[in-house]
């Protein structure tokens, strides 16, 4: 892959590992009573995350990978190109934000990651939005987000730049057609059986990417709301 098309993505990534990792702290510290804190199974549930991570990252880098592809090469570093990329990143950051917000209010409801759950919740947006405003000060939530993003976004935008040469159209086509080739192969090939890393199923939940599992829901799974229900009935029961 083209080192100017892997630099200009290396901000997102740390972004999107950074505020993953830092979720997946939390949960742990939140639920370290039910965790398998053997070597071997940490191994593999932080492997897994970072797996899971990596792919949504991939998905929603899509459009600034197009970006990058059509760019002239005159506006490479300009202004224009500093303004893109950095609404781009700060509206990366703030997605993932809100993200792993809901994520940790989904958790703190069912103690698993996005699942067909969230699928059959979203189907009823009044009914999202009648949840959020009794349980929680949204606009606050939001306004603590947008700052949070702008000052991450202040600190980084000085790497979202890079002076590695611009590679010509010809080659940028041959990346990104590569990069859209990955990414069909993983949503064709990603088996949901592989994620499952131990009979702890806490651990198996910690391992998921919220934006992955939540998306695998809507286009695969077909596991019913009440089989879930029934499946993970004790650990929510022992846990909540």
């Amino acid at each position: 892959m083209n080192s100017f098309l892997l630099r200009r993505l290396a901000p997102f990534f740390v972004a999107a590992v950074a505020i993953e990792f830092l979720t997946f702290g939390l949960l742990l510290l939140a639920e370290r009573e039910y965790v398998d804190w053997a070597f071997m199974p940490m191994i593999k549930t932080v492997g897994v995350l970072l797996k899971t991570t990596s792919i949504s990252f991939l998905y929603m880098m899509l459009p600034y990978v197009i970006y990058l592809l059509i760019l002239p090469a005159k506006y490479v570093n300009s202004k224009f190109d500093h303004f893109i990329a950095s609404a781009n990143f700060s509206i990366f950051v703030f997605l993932n934000l809100f993200e792993e917000t809901m994520s940790l209010v989904f958790w703190e409801k069912f103690s698993a990651a996005f699942n067909f759950i969230a699928v059959q919740y979203l189907i009823d947006m009044r009914e999202i939005a009648d949840d959020i405003s009794q349980s929680y000060l949204f606009i606050a939530y939001i306004a603590a987000l947008i700052i949070i993003t702008f000052l991450i976004v202040r600190r980084t935008e000085k790497f979202l730049l890079t002076s590695t040469p611009y590679p010509h159209w010809f080659k940028r086509a041959i990346y990104t057609s590569i990069y859209l080739l990955c990414c069909a192969l993983i949503y064709v090939n990603a088996d949901e059986q592989e994620l499952r890393i131990d009979e702890n199923q806490i651990n198996n939940e910690l391992s998921k990417d919220g934006t992955y599992s939540l998306v695998r829901s809507l286009w695969k799974s077909n596991l019913t709301y009440q089989d879930f229900i029934a499946k993970n009935k004790n650990i929510i029961e022992s846990i909540n």
